[in-house]
Formats: C-alpha cells, sequence, structure tokens
C-alpha cells in the first residue's frame, strides 16, 4: 500500500461538505441558519429574565412591562419554531446524504476494488470501521453534521458571554475558564480510554455480527439441530458478550468519574461566581436587574463551554470514524483496470489465448508460509485442465489467482503472453465464467441470477434456453411466477429458496448465459446426485467445446473429458498428464482413484458407468 494519508479534522468537514451542498445547495443556508436560531433562542433566554426584572425593579409602566414580554414571547416563538424548521430539515438531509452518497459510495467501493482488498479479516475489520461511519444512526458523517453548527454558536455564544462577564467582573471569567480547562483535561482520560479501546470494540462488534449471521442461516439451522450446536453458539455469543461488558463497564466508569469531576467542579464554579455578584450587589456596584444578568450570562457562559467540550468530543468522535471511511475509500486498487493494457479483439471472437502459471507462489496476508509453491504449467488455446487433489493442496487458491483476485507472492501468470497484472482487469474478467465452490444466489428474479443483469437488459429466451441445458427448467416452469420468482425473501415476500443442487445447476445456466470463452469450475456438482451430476458432466462436455477450461474436483472419474489432469499436493503440482497416463504411472492420481474407485464397487466389479 502506498504511504498512509492523514487525514485533518478541517479536511474531513471540507470534504462531507463538499457533498451536502452539492446535493442539497440549500443547506448552504440552513447550516448558518442552525447556528443563529440556536445562539438567538439561547441569548433570549438569558435576557428575558433580567428585562423583566428591570421593568419592575425601574418602575416602569404596565405597558411598557406588557409590551417588553410580548416581544420577547414573539422573538422566542419565532426562534424556536425557526430552529426547529431548519433542524427537521437538516436532519432528513443529513441522512439522507449519508445513505444515497457515503453509503452508496462504500458499496461501490467495495464491489469494484480488488478482491484481495476485502476478503481477508484484516480488511473486514476496515470495511465494518468504514460502514460504521455511514450506515450507523448519528454517527460519523452524520454526527459531524449534527455537531458542527453547534461547535460554532457555542464558540460564537461563549465570546459574546465572556465579553459581557469581562464588564461586570474579569474574576469571573477567569474562575470559569480555569474549571473548564481543568475538567477538559479530566475528561481527556475517557476520551483515551475509548479511543485505545476501539479496535477492541470493533473487533467484538465483527465476531458477534458473524455469529448472527450463522446462527440465524437457515441452511445452518438443520446442522444446530441435529448437532445440538444452540449451547455451543450460546456460549460463543456469551464470550462476546463478556468481553464487550468488560470494556463498556471501563467505558462507563471513566463517563462517571468525568461527570462526577464535572459536577463538582461546575458546583464550586457556581459558588465563587455567584459570590463575586452578591459582593458587588450588596457594594451597590451592580442593580439587581444587572445581578439577574450576570447570573443567567454566568449560567450561560458555564453552558456554552459544556457544549464546547460536548460538541467537539462528538465532532472529534465523528472525524475519527470519517478517517476509516476515507481509508477506505482511498485504499488502492493495485490491478490495473482503464489504464490497463485492452483485451485483444480476437480473444473474445474464439481465438484463445495460452495461459501460463510461471513459477507461482502465493501466501495469504499473515500467514507464516506459501500456499502455493513453484506451480508452473499452461493450459494451451481451448484446452481442459482437470485440477485434482486433497482438501488444502491450494486449489481454490489456484483459481483465485488466475482470476485475478490476488498478486502471486512470486513469479507471474501470463494471459496470451501478456501478464496478467498489466490488461485490464475488468475486460479480463468479462473472458471468464466462473462457478465457485462457495456459490451465493442474488435476491433478485431466476432470469436475473441468470443473466446478472436487469429484467430490461436480460434475454428472456435464452434465459429459457439456457436453464434447459442446465437441467433446471421444468422446476422453474412449474413455479408460479416462472424465471421471475425471485430468490430469497430478502426482497421479495413471495421469493424462494432453491435446494443445493437447484443453485448449482443455476450458476451453470449462468455460465452457458455468458458464454465467455474462459470457464473456471470449482467444484461445481458437490450438491448433485449422481445421475444429475452425470447430465451435468455432459453439459460441462458440451460448453467447454473451443473453450479453455480449469475444472476442479474431488471426484476423479468426473474429470475423464477433460485433455489433461493436473495433481497438487501441498502448493505443488505433482503429477500432469491424461487419466490413462497416471494411472500408468501408479502415482498419487493413481492412488487416490484406486481409493474412491472401491465406493463404486460391488461384489468386486465396478458399476459400469459408475466412473464414467
Amino acid at each position: 500500500m502506498e504511504k498512509e494519508k492523514k487525514y485533518t479534522l478541517f479536511g474531513n468537514i471540507r470534504y462531507a461538505y463538499k457533498t451536502l451542498f452539492k446535493k442539497c445547495g440549500w443547506m448552504r443556508l440552513c447550516v448558518p441558519g442552525t447556528v443563529l436560531t440556536h445562539l438567538g433562542n439561547t441569548v433570549l433566554h438569558t435576557v428575558t429574565l433580567s428585562v423583566l426584572v428591570a421593568s419592575i425593579t425601574e418602575h416602569k409602566t404596565e405597558g411598557h412591562f406588557m409590551l417588553s414580554v410580548s416581544g420577547l414571547l414573539l422573538a422566542y416563538v419565532v426562534f424556536y419554531y425557526l430552529d426547529d424548521c431548519i433542524g427537521r430539515w437538516s436532519s432528513f438531509y443529513y441522512e439522507n446524504t449519508q445513505n444515497r452518497e457515503f453509503l452508496m459510495r462504500l458499496v461501490r467501493k467495495t464491489m469494484t476494488a480488488d478482491y484481495e482488498n476485502v476478503e481477508s479479516p484484516s480488511k473486514q475489520r476496515m470495511l465494518l470501521k468504514a460502514t460504521h461511519a455511514v450506515h450507523m444512526y448519528r454517527q460519523g458523517v452524520n454526527q459531524m453534521y449534527s455537531h458542527i453548527p453547534y461547535v460554532v454558536s457555542n464558540i460564537l455564544g461563549m465570546v459574546l458571554y465572556a465579553l459581557t462577564i469581562t464588564f461586570i467582573d474579569y474574576r469571573i471569567l477567569l474562575v470559569i475558564l480555569g474549571m473548564f480547562f481543568l475538567n477538559t483535561f479530566l475528561d481527556s482520560f475517557k476520551r483515551k480510554y475509548i479511543a485505545n479501546t476501539m479496535d477492541d470494540q470493533y473487533r467484538i462488534w465483527g465476531r458477534f455480527h458473524y455469529l448472527t449471521q450463522q446462527s440465524t442461516s437457515v441452511p445452518n439451522g438443520k446442522d444446530i439441530r441435529i448437532y445440538n450446536m444452540a449451547e455451543w453458539i450460546k456460549s460463543g455469543f456469551d464470550r462476546l458478550v463478556g468481553k464487550n461488558k468488560e470494556l463498556t463497564v471501563g467505558k462507563m466508569n471513566r463517563v462517571l468519574l468525568s461527570k462526577a469531576t464535572e459536577t463538582v467542579l461546575t458546583a464550586g464554579r457556581d459558588i465563587l461566581a455567584y459570590v463575586i455578584l452578591i459582593v458587588q450587589v450588596l457594594e451597590g456596584r451592580i442593580t439587581i436587574a444587572e445581578f439577574t444578568l450576570g447570573l443567567s450570562v454566568v449560567t450561560g457562559l458555564s453552558g456554552w463551554l459544556g457544549g464546547i467540550r460536548y460538541h467537539i468530543g462528538e465532532l472529534l468522535e465523528g472525524n475519527q470514524m470519517m478517517c476509516r471511511y476515507r481509508e477506505m475509500m482511498d485504499y488502492p486498487n493495485t490491478f490495473l483496470r482503464e489504464e490497463g493494457k485492452t483485451i485483444p479483439k480476437e480473444w473474445r471472437e474464439g481465438k484463445l489465448p495460452e495461459i501460463e502459471f510461471r513459477h507461482v507462489s502465493f501466501r495469504y496476508e499473515d500467514c507464516e508460509e506459501d500456499i502455493l509453491k513453484d506451480v508452473s504449467f499452461t493450459i494451451k488455446p481451448g484446452e481442459r485442465i482437470a485440477l485434482v487433489g486433497h482438501n488444502g493442496a491450494g486449489k481454490t487458491t489456484l483459481v483465485k489467482l488466475l482470476c485475478g483476485f490476488y498478486h502471486p507472492t512470486a513469479g507471474e501468470i501470463l494471459i496470451g503472453g501478456c501478464p496478467l497484472e498489466e490488461l485490464n482487469l475488468n475486460e479480463y474478467h468479462e473472458l471468464l465464467a466462473t462457478i465457485f465452490q462457495d456459490v451465493n444466489t442474488l435476491p433478485v428474479s431466476i432470469a436475473g441470477n441468470v443473466s446478472g443483469k436487469t429484467e430490461e437488459e436480460t434475454d428472456l429466451e435464452k434465459v429459457k434456453t439456457c436453464l434447459m441445458r442446465a437441467g433446471l427448467w421444468k422446476d422453474v416452469e412449474a413455479m408460479e411466477k416462472k424465471e421471475f420468482t425471485a430468490i430469497s425473501q430478502a426482497l421479495d415476500p413471495e421469493g424462494i429458496q432453491l435446494s443445493g443442487g437447484m443453485v448449482q445447476k443455476l450458476m451453470l445456466a449462468r455460465c452457458i448465459y455468458k458464454d465467455a470463452p474462459i470457464l473456471v469450475l470449482d467444484e461445481p456438482t458437490a450438491a448433485l446426485d449422481p445421475i444429475a451430476e452425470s447430465n451435468m458432466y455432459l453439459e460441462y462436455d458440451k460448453i467447454t467445446k473451443n473453450k479453455s477450461a480449469l475444472f476442479i474436483s474431488h471426484r476423479l472419474a468426473s474429470t475423464k473429458f477433460c485433455d489433461r489432469i493436473l495433481f497438487m499436493e501441498q502448493g505443488r503440482i505433482i503429477e500432469d498428464g491424461t487419466h490413462e497416463e497416471l494411472l500408468r504411472r501408479e502415482g498419487k492420481y493413481a492412488e487416490m482413484f484406486a481409493i474412491q474407485s472401491e465406493y463404486y464397487k460391488e461384489g468386486g466389479e465396478v458399476h459400469e458407468g459408475a466412473l464414467a
């Protein structure tokens, strides 16, 4: 990663308001409007009592008294109404901007970022922090929007009241400011603790979110019930709740201590200020009305200073979250897009490129050893390669590298003689059709899942043909809405859940629809019954004609339609050849094939077609 960027408070404020004003220009008036109405409301509260006392003590007429009361009441109503209206509209546009702009930017960033920038645990924590900044109510950017006007109004009010108190007695100002700085210093210990434990808090929240997802997952519900895993999951929640409680109690203890010291210091400050004012009244240096004004100003100045500390504290907390958001948004993609080399037109039109892994090694972030170790092989144009081996051999990792999800730690991957890292990754992905081991459907229609496009952009006849070829059309045709049936009830209450086998057929239909020249199939038949699996292999045999294909499977006999087989073990390719060649060598592949074939024997004979 490039040198870490430093995000300043004023830089983040400028970043936030630039977006707000661009989308809601009239908010340029609302922000200063909030400042003025809040300041005006508070000043009216401060002077009201002293004006009324002056009217009484100075023996003003009844008409003068009623005029003063009416004027103050009218001004208060006007300021209150404006403050309420501006506050409601501002709150609406703050939240709207947070969701429609900042959150959507993060969503787009997540979907377009290099895959390695979102998959690892450290990047997941970074993403969680960024999400909190733009998705939590009154947090992050919304927190900054909500408190900046009040920081400004409190500062203006503090200056106005400080000048007023100076004219009454400067000693009162010194007492108030002294107590304020002392309380701010003591309050800093609380904020320091919160900042130091924030990473631990996010880590707990991330694990809590993950455990919640897994425990409420419908597919997991079967295993949870059969294997009585509820208590184990509960114990996981209990541990997380316990750790969160420990951090929260530490935070609350410091909050309570800060509040206690603030209360004591406030009481001491008020007593000293009141004593000074009372002495001045007794000595005849100020009137009762001025005494009343002095009390109100002292209380008001204390409120302004407390408001400054509170709103700046909230602003700094929001700023810290905005730093995490911008860190995620500015995290660089290392694969090239538009600036990369354009994919040759002939690759899209059937003249397939040669794919070569040249001495490729790879290790994941924070891993101590390589997952892939000096892997070299070539997929010739139109060649169908089977990649087999035990679990953990590195097959799926190899697929991720081929798809441009990760950079090799060492070595290089060449596509048509050009390093993959120099190509336009978006254009390269257009050459690939994939079925991954951990398939996931989108909560849209079956047609949308097949095409990956909106309904208007989808070729429905082509969708139907693809579903037929994948062996799923009969099931879809029996549904009330057919190919328009939504998968999952997340967005449509009438949505359905597909079985594991149906999902894999749906993925095959998606693969056929894209009709890409390079196919990557990672355990695509794991959830199918033998007959459906056999039919699926026949279809794979058809769709991979005149295409380059990499096929991963644990069932070795299923790879016989491939031109060549690569056997992986502990991150290395240890055998390379056709099915018959590898059997004749009597190596690891032959040993594994013999073990698997035992499951298809009866009376010492292998069932015809069982391994075909």
